[in-house]
C-alpha cells in the first residue's frame, strides 16, 4: 500500500461534520488504491500543550536546524589537514611559476599596474568618506591580500570602493546622525560597524546564503553595470577642476567643496585633455603592439609616458603643470597599528548596526557582481563554490580592516576588468596589488606622487567603455517593456543613489513583474466522472456499507497557484450549479506559497457552507508539504462529507471511523506518519459558530 500510495494524492478540503457519509475511491487496476485523502482534524481532537509546542515552535526549530546543516560549510579540516594543503599549494605554485616565467612576470607587472589604479582612487574614496588616505590604504592593502588568497576568482582586485565609502558618512560625517560625537569617537564607530560588517559577510559565505544573489536578474546585472560606469565617469570631473585657494591642496579643497572648472582658456585644460587623450590611445594600441604588447601592461606604460612627459617636457619646457597624485593628497605612513575596536563605547547601536548592514549588502552585492563581469571576460562559469569563498574572503578582510583602522571595502568591478584586460588570469597579480600598496605607504610613496591624474583619469575612462553593457542601447527597444524599465531603472538609480539599492529595486520590480505574468497563467477545464459513495449506516447494523454512485465535477487546474493567481483561481468555481461532490485535480498545477493553501481552504469552505463537497487530488510532493505547513489537516482514507437525514449519533460514528482510519494507516506504513502531522484542532464554520480557538488539554 506504501508504494502504490506514491502514484497520485488527494486532499479533502471539507471539514467534517457531525452527521457525514464517506466518499470513497476504490482501488482498481491502474491506481491500486493509490489514493490518499487530508482532512481537518475533528473539533473534539485535544492535546497536550507539549504536544502543541512540538508540533509548532519545535517543528520550526527542527527545520531551522536542518536547512543550517544542509546549507553549512562541508567541509572541516584540521589543523594539520589545513598546514598540508597550504604547503601543497605554495609547492603547486611556485613549480608552476618557474615553469612559466612570462607568467610569472605578467603576473608581477599585472599586480603593480593595478596599484597603480586602486591607490588614486583609494584617496579620492577615503576623502569621500571623510577619512584619512591611510585608512583607505590600509583597507586596500588588507582586502587585496585576503581575496587574492581565499577569494573564489583569480585575479579579482579589492580595495576600498566607492560604493562602500557612499554609505559611511552616515557615521563619519559632521552633518551625520553621530554629529555630536568627537572626530575620534566617529571614527570608532566605524571601526566597530566595519568589523560587523565583515562577521556578517562570514556568515553570509558560511552558511550558503551566496545563492541568493542567483535571483538577481539579468536586467538589474546590466543596470549595474552601467549604472557603474556612469558614476565612475562623472567622478572623474575632478580632472578638470580646480582648487580656488592656491594654498590647500586639491584634495582639501574637494571636501570642503572649493572647487571650480578650469578654464576653457587656458593652455593647462587642454594639456590636461591632450593627455587624457594619449592616455586612452596608449591602453587602445599598445597591446596590439608585437611581442613587448603581451608582456608589459598598458596602464603601467601609459603611466611612465605620463611620467616622462609631466617632468621631461611640461614642466621645464612649457610650464603647464598637470596635477599630479602628490598634488592633490600626501601618501605617506606608517604601518597600522593593531586595535581592538571599542564595542564598548558605542553611543548609537542603532546606526552602527544599520551601517554595518549597508556596507555588507553594498559590498556583497558589488564583488559578487565583480565575479559575474571577471568570468564574463575570461569566458568562465560562476560556481556557487566560487560566491562563497569570496564571501568568506571578503569577511576576513573586512574583519582585518577594522582591528587595523580600515575604512573597509569589497571586490572592485572597475580595477578588476582593468587587471583582466591587462592579461591577469592567477591570484599572483592580485596578491601583488597588495602588497605593492603597502609598499608604497611605507617606501614608495613619493614615486607614485608623481603619475599625472589626467593619467589614471584615461585609464579609468577606457575601463568604463569596457564596463558600460552597450548591447543594451539596442535591447531596450527590442525587449519587452518591463525589461526595459528594469535596465533603465537601476541604471539611472545605481548612477544616481546606491548601487545596493539600485540593484534590490531591480529585483523587486522583476519579481512584482513576474508574479503578475505568472498569475494569468493559471488555466482550468472541466470535466464529468461517476464516482462510488459509501454511505455509513447506523452502528446497531454492524457499520455495513452500501455502496452507490454518484456524478462529479471535475476541474483540471493547470499552472502555479500563489498569490497573484488566487484571484482567478476563486473564478473557475460554478458553486451554485456545482453537484454535491466536486474534484480538483492538480496533476499539472503546483503550490507556490502559502497563499495557495488558505486558497483551497477558503475553497472547501464556501463549498461546505453550501452543502457539498470538495476534494483535491494528484497534487505533488511540494503542493503536499505546502499544505502540511497549515495548521489542522490530517491524512485520512475516507472524505468525510454532510449528508442531511443520517443518524443522529452520526458523531461516535464518525469518531470511531477516524480512529479505525488512523490506526489502519500507521500499522501499513502510511506516508503520513504521526508525526508529520499538525496536532493543532481548527473547527470550521460548518461546525461550530465559535471562533478558533488552539485545544489545550492536560
Amino acid at each position: 500500500m506504501t508504494e502504490s500510495r506514491d502514484v497520485e494524492h488527494g486532499l479533502d478540503l471539507t471539514p467534517r461534520l457531525s452527521n457525514t457519509s464517506s466518499i470513497y475511491f476504490p482501488p482498481n487496476a491502474s491506481t491500486a488504491g493509490s489514493k490518499q485523502y487530508t482532512a481537518l482534524q475533528p473539533r473534539d481532537t485535544t492535546h497536550s500543550l507539549r504536544s502543541q509546542w512540538d508540533e509548532s515552535v519545535g517543528h520550526g526549530i527542527r527545520r531551522l536546524v536542518r536547512t543550517v546543516q544542509r546549507h553549512a560549510l562541508v567541509p572541516h579540516l584540521s589543523t594539520t589537514d589545513m598546514t598540508d594543503k597550504l604547503r601543497h599549494d605554495v609547492k603547486h605554485s611556485t613549480r608552476f611559476y618557474w615553469q612559466n616565467l612570462l607568467v610569472f612576470q605578467r603576473e608581477m607587472l599585472c599586480g603593480v599596474a593595478a596599484m597603480l589604479l586602486m591607490i588614486p582612487e583609494t584617496v579620492a574614496f577615503s576623502y569621500a568618506a571623510n577619512l584619512d588616505p591611510l585608512n583607505g590604504l590600509y583597507a586596500t592593502g588588507f582586502l587585496g591580500l585576503t581575496v587574492s588568497l581565499f577569494g573564489g576568482v583569480p585575479a579579482t582586485v579589492a580595495g576600498a570602493a566607492g560604493a562602500v565609502a557612499m554609505v559611511m558618512p552616515t557615521i563619519t560625517s559632521g552633518t551625520g546622525s553621530l554629529a555630536y560625537l568627537t572626530y575620534e569617537q566617529r571614527l570608532q564607530h566605524l571601526f566597530v560597524a566595519v568589523t560587523l560588517a565583515g562577521v556578517l559577510e562570514l556568515l553570509f559565505g558560511l552558511l550558503g546564503l551566496s545563492k541568493l544573489f542567483s535571483m538577481i536578474p539579468r536586467t538589474a546585472h546590466i543596470g549595474f553595470l552601467n549604472g557603474l560606469a556612469l558614476m565612475m565617469f562623472i567622478s572623474q570631473k575632478t580632472t578638470i577642476e580646480v582648487c580656488k585657494d592656491d594654498a590647500m591642496r586639491f584634495g582639501k579643497c574637494e571636501i570642503a567643496g572649493d572647487l571650480e572648472w578650469m578654464s576653457a582658456s587656458s593652455p593647462t585644460t587642454w594639456v590636461t585633455v591632450g593627455l587624457v587623450l594619449v592616455t586612452m590611445g596608449i591602453m587602445h594600441y599598445f597591446p596590439r603592439t608585437p611581442v613587448v604588447g603581451h608582456l608589459i601592461p598598458p596602464t603601467l606604460v601609459a603611466a611612465l609616458v605620463g611620467v616622462g612627459f609631466e617632468f621631461g617636457i611640461n614642466r621645464p619646457l612649457l610650464g603647464y603643470d598637470v596635477r599630479t597624485i602628490g598634488d592633490t593628497s600626501p601618501l605617506s605612513g606608517g604601518l597600522p597599528t593593531f586595535a581592538v575596536p571599542k564595542f564598548g563605547d558605542v553611543q548609537d547601536w542603532g546606526v552602527v548596526l544599520s551601517t554595518a548592514a549597508s556596507i555588507m549588502a553594498v559590498g556583497l552585492f558589488e564583488s559578487l557582481m565583480t565575479l559575474q563581469s571577471v568570468v564574463d571576460l575570461k569566458k568562465e562559469q560562476l560556481s556557487q563554490t566560487a560566491t562563497r569563498k569570496e564571501c568568506i574572503a571578503q569577511g576576513i578582510g573586512n574583519v582585518l580592516c577594522g582591528f587595523f583602522s580600515g575604512m573597509g571595502g569589497c571586490s572592485m568591478i572597475a580595477q578588476s576588468n582593468g587587471n583582466i584586460l591587462n592579461g591577469a588570469r592567477h591570484r599572483l597579480s592580485s596578491f601583488m596589488g597588495g602588497v605593492c600598496t603597502f609598499l608604497v605607504v611605507f617606501f614608495a610613496s613619493s614615486v607614485i606622487e608623481l603619475v599625472p591624474v589626467a593619467c589614471l583619469t584615461g585609464i579609468l575612462f577606457v575601463i568604463v567603455i569596457h564596463t558600460f553593457y552597450w548591447p543594451s542601447l539596442k535591447l531596450i527597444f527590442r525587449v519587452k517593456i518591463t525589461d526595459a524599465i528594469a535596465i533603465v531603472l537601476v541604471t539611472v538609480l545605481a548612477a544616481a543613489m546606491n548601487l545596493a539599492i539600485a540593484v534590490i529595486v531591480g529585483v523587486i520590480w522583476q519579481c512584482l513583474v513576474n508574479g503578475w505574468q505568472s498569475g494569468h497563467l493559471l488555466t482550468f477545464r472541466t470535466g464529468m466522472e461517476v464516482v462510488p459513495v459509501v454511505n455509513a449506516q447506523d452502528r446497531a447494523a454492524d457499520h455495513e456499507l452500501l455502496t452507490n454512485h454518484e456524478e462529479a465535477k471535475v476541474y483540471y487546474i493547470k499552472g502555479q497557484l500563489l498569490f497573484s493567481s488566487v484571484a482567478s483561481f476563486r473564478e473557475f468555481f460554478d458553486l451554485l450549479h456545482d453537484p454535491n461532490v466536486v474534484i480538483l485535480d492538480m496533476r499539472d498545477c503546483v503550490f507556490a506559497d502559502f497563499s495557495a493553501a488558505v486558497a483551497l481552504r477558503e475553497a472547501a469552505l464556501r463549498y461546505c457552507d453550501a452543502g457539498k463537497t470538495l476534494v483535491a487530488r494528484n497534487l505533488d510532493p511540494q503542493s503536499l508539504d505546502m499544505l502540511n505547513h497549515d495548521f489542522g489537516w490530517d491524512a485520512v482514507e475516507h472524505i468525510q462529507i454532510a449528508t442531511p437525514g443520517t443518524a443522529t449519533n452520526g458523531d461516535d460514528l464518525a469518531k470511531t471511523k477516524i480512529e479505525q482510519e488512523r490506526a489502519s494507516r500507521y500499522s501499513h506504513g502510511s506516508q503520513a506518519s504521526r508525526g508529520s502531522l499538525h496536532q493543532l484542532h481548527i473547527p470550521s464554520p460548518c461546525e461550530s459558530s465559535t471562533p478558533y480557538r488552539p485545544a489545550t488539554g492536560p
